[in-house]
């Protein structure tokens, strides 16, 4: 008995080997190796196919909205153009008329799929993804927080959807028609931008809700929108909707849902009083034309030392001066940005330095239907870092602005990129300021290593 209990399991111990030494038939008929080499040249034959080139609506912090870039593959180079960002950015439109464009190496590989990367530095691509980029003043380390590697998640012949590899945000390639240039499609946008941007929007239309009130102001400039509404509980609330902008308007990066509507795109038009939304032509944005008074008490504008006049210039440089051993170590402490104008619902003068944000309050008339403004001085709002500031010399450079008034004047009324404020009773008195973020000294040697 005990002889054939041994019979048994050693017949049962065989078989159950004899099964797992079977070849089973293969999931796929070529190695994975193999089908990742051939997706590689699948890929590279679609990027290479478009005979104008691809326009790739690319992102890269989606606070700062979508951008539309230009890129050519042929052989391993990418020859790459785009709209151009902030000053220091090699792109846009030359002063020959002809569209700025860089090539440099591109590169497929598998990496948990196909990653199309730029693995060769670009003046005009990678400014969107480096650090300490010269015109953002904010995240130093991530500057604009775009990507120059990208996994490939679709490739067809009219299609190609990326995923920056690092922040994962969309990104969508299609064909440039073969009788588009380069130059109109920058060309078109700059128009279009121009003449949707407003200061100020407010929703209306058919399917807007009686007593919402919802508006929408523009992010500090950048392609994206801040939708703001009140809540059942009488709370702000916000809602930021990034953007690119084409010839026949705006196209949002996804669909926004604002108090219970779901918004998607602006649509160009024929009027610029008001532009009606891609997926719902019952909503609209409705423009307004604020006074330029209006423009300087509604949001944050930068200061630049390069357009302060003379009258307030001397007191500037002693400042400057002053803080060139104001460092705990006696070590200079660099002025990184300064504005005029609303923050965090308080209008103040503010700086922000390698050693602190001094801010101090005023208040402004508006005159002469908003083309004169008057500032005055309110102490009641101030900081510790503001009372400091103003021991070193802050507080004649303010003297320049309290207690003034100045006539006004822009490039655009609707929506400024700049306001310049001139003193009535001293043209010498002349500040110019900015609506994007802009470091305060011109001079890019001043921020050589940079106070962390």
């Amino acid at each position: 008995m005990k002889k054939l209990y041994y019979l048994l399991a050693a017949t049962v111990i065989s078989t159950v080997f004899s099964a797992c030494s079977l070849k089973e038939d293969p999931i796929f008929d070529k190695s994975a190796s193999l089908r990742s080499d051939e997706n590689i040249e699948a890929v590279r034959t679609v990027l290479q196919s478009a005979s104008n080139g691809w326009l790739m609506e690319y992102y890269g912090g989606l606070s700062f909205g979508g951008y539309n870039v230009m890129v050519k593959f042929e052989d391993d180079k990418a020859t790459v153009a785009s709209e151009k960002w902030g000053n220091n950015h090699v792109a846009g439109i030359g002063a020959d008329g002809k569209v700025i464009t860089t090539t440099s190496h591109f590169k497929l590989e598998q990496s948990m799929g196909t990653v199309l990367s730029f693995d060769e530095y670009n003046a005009t691509f990678h400014y969107y993804s480096m650090p300490n980029n010269p015109d953002y003043t904010y995240e130093v380390a991530d500057g604009l927080a775009g990507d120059f590697e990208f996994r490939v998640m679709k490739a067809e012949k009219n299609y190609v959807e990326l995923r920056g590899k690092k922040n994962n945000h969309k990104i969508v390639m299609t064909p440039i028609p073969a009788d588009k240039t380069w130059e109109s499609i920058i060309n078109e946008a700059e128009e279009t931008e121009k003449y949707m941007s407003s200061r100020l929007y407010t929703l209306a239309g058919k399917d807007l809700p009686e007593g919402k009130v919802i508006t929408a102001t523009s992010n500090g400039g950048y392609r994206s929108f801040v939708f703001e509404y009140r809540d059942a509980f009488d709370q702000k609330q916000t809602v930021v909707a990034p953007y690119i902008v084409k010839a026949d308007g705006f196209y949002f990066y996804e669909p926004k849902e604002v108090d219970g509507l779901v918004l998607d795109g602006l649509v160009k038009g024929t009027t610029d009083d008001y532009f009606v939304f891609r997926n719902n032509a019952n909503l609209q944005l409705d423009t307004y034309m604020p006074t330029l008074a209006e423009n300087l008490v509604t949001s944050a504008w930068y200061q630049v030392y390069s357009s302060v006049g003379d009258y307030a210039k001397p007191y500037w440089d002693a400042m400057l001066e002053k803080l060139k051993t104001y460092g705990k170590n006696k070590d200079e402490v660099k002025i990184y940005w300064a504005t005029i104008g609303l923050t965090d619902d308080k209008l103040v003068s503010r700086m922000k330095t390698g050693e602190g944000e001094p801010k101090w309050g005023f208040t402004a008339e508006s005159l002469n239907d908003g083309t004169r403004i008057k500032f005055n001085q309110n102490s009641t709002i101030n900081n510790t870092d503001g009372k400091k500031y103003r021991k070193i010399g802050w507080d004649k450079i303010l003297n320049c602005i309290y207690g003034h008034t100045f006539d006004l004047e822009c490039d655009y009324q609707r929506r400024p990129t700049w306001i310049k404020m001139t003193d009535v009773n001293d043209p010498t008195n002349v500040i110019t300021v900015y609506s994007t973020p802009t470091y305060f000294m011109d001079d890019p040697n001043y921020y050589n290593n940079l106070d962390k």
